[in-house]
Order: C-alpha cells, then structure tokens, then sequence
C-alpha cells in the first residue's frame, strides 16, 4: 500500500513494503521527482532502511548459538509489509513486528518508522526494540537514491557532493560526480565530521542534502555511469569478515527491551 501527505512545500508517497520513501517532490512539480524512481534494470529500490544489519555478510550468512542464518545484504526489513500504526496531516508512522524464528532470526523485535514533513525537510525516525531475553546485535542504516540529475538538461556530471567541512575524498569539500567513480562500487568515508552531504547542482548552488551528523560511517553510491541517482547513506556500523554479527564496525547489543534510534533527515533547496 502506498500512503501520502503533503505539507506547504513537499508532498511524499510511502510504501508499506519496507516503510519506505516512494516518491518526493515540491507541490506543484509533480514532474520534477526528488527520489529514485527505482527501475528495476537499474536499481530496483528507492530509499530502503537497512536493518539488522548494513552492507553484506561474508558468504551470506550469520551463526547464532551454533546455528546458521542466512543474510541477505542490507537486512530483511525492507522486503517485509509494515503496518500503517499512525498517520496525520504530516506524518506517517509504520510498525513491524518480528516474532523471532529459527529459520531468519532467531530474536524478537518491533521495529518502528516515523516519516515527518518539516517544511522542506522529510525527517525518518527509526526505532528498533529488542523483544527478545537474549541480547540482540544491530545495525540500522539509510540508503536513499537522490535524483540526480533534478534539473531538465543537466547531467550528473553538472553536479557534486559538497561536505559542510573539508572531508571529500581527495582532500576539500566537494567531490565530482564523475562517470566512472562508483564503477567498482561504493565510497566509505568513516568517522565523517561534517554534519551534512549534499548532492549539489554546480552554477545554481541547488541541492539535496542529507544529515550526516552521529552516524560513524557514510557512503556514497551510485551505479556504474550514475544512471539518475546518487546515494548519501549514513550507517551507525559496517561491513566485518566472519559470521558473527556482533563482531561487525558499529554493532551494538541491545539487552532485552534496549532500543537503537536513528533520525534521517532530507532537505531540499530547489
């Protein structure tokens, strides 16, 4: 199912599958889309929550209590149906309960998305909470597909990621879009200090930005060529070698009933 809102300046669609952003764009530009429309030839996601875990896991798959789980890359949440649990003028709140299994996951958990219209901000809370008596390892991540280009004529090349502070790749505080840069996959830029990346249209000035600020770990990506869409995705953990998930960058342990909590925020500035 897909549900919207609207506020004076954007106007947002969310999917149930995965409580995921769908589609974003200014009122009264409905032909001028924010977000990745996701092709499936291309990249067939728009903006997916990562969630137990970020990034792959070596040969797929994970071992609890001398047991194996498989682990498709980026978690399972976002190919499960969340329940609409909340919804306003300008909000819309989704709730995924996990019951725990042995064949997926072995611990219980709620997991719950916020999507809030702040003026020309879409903000995304996220709450995972252990359900389980065991403790849980997590890591939760955001991984939006920003339009680029999001101007008629333009093409990637006429854009950058310009940083609040001086940490691009290569030393400044932007970094070209140029066509082959993700050909061998994505950018990791640990322990960012800057509190915002932007996807920013050279000349103009015009951008997308999203919040960086707390986040250990950030990425840049795009496919080969960067066919319409650039990522900026803040991650509290990374990629680890080996099989056991609290071991990987960033994981944490929630104890039962502990919770991890993250805020995403994308402004735009058209």
């Amino acid at each position: 199912m897909e549900y919207s809102i609207q506020n004076e300046t954007l106007c947002l669609t969310v999917n149930s599958k995965g409580a995921e952003l769908w589609e974003l764009h200014r009122r009264g530009e409905e032909g001028r889309p924010l977000l990745w429309d996701g092709k499936a030839d291309i990249w067939p996601r728009r903006a997916p929550v990562c969630f137990p875990w970020c990034g792959k896991v070596e040969d797929g798959w994970f071992t609890y209590a001398g047991r194996r789980y498989p682990a498709p890359q980026h978690g399972f949440i976002r190919d499960m149906e969340h329940t609409l649990t909340g919804r306003g003028e300008d909000f819309l709140e989704f709730r995924l309960d996990w019951p725990g299994d042995g064949e997926h996951w072995p611990w219980a958990f709620s997991f719950t998305t916020r999507h809030t219209l702040e003026g020309n901000t879409v903000v995304t809370t996220c709450t995972a909470v252990n359900r389980s008596e065991e403790p849980m390892p997590a890591q939760l991540g955001f991984h939006a597909g920003l339009r680029c280009p999001f101007s008629p004529g333009k093409t990637p090349q006429d854009y950058c990621i310009r940083f609040e502070q001086p940490e691009a790749p290569g030393g400044g505080d932007t970094f070209a879009l140029e066509e082959h840069v993700f050909d061998h996959d994505s950018l990791c830029l640990p322990g960012l200090k800057s509190a915002w990346a932007q996807v920013e249209e050279r000349g103009t000035g015009r951008y997308l930005r999203v919040d960086t600020a707390g986040f250990p770990y950030v990425l840049l990506w795009s496919a080969p060529g960067i066919p319409g869409y650039v990522c900026i995705e803040p991650w509290t953990g990374h990629l680890g070698s080996g099989h056991d998930l609290a071991a990987r960058p960033g994981a944490v342990l929630l104890g039962e009933g502990e919770a991890l909590s993250r805020t995403h925020r994308i402004t735009t500035a058209l």
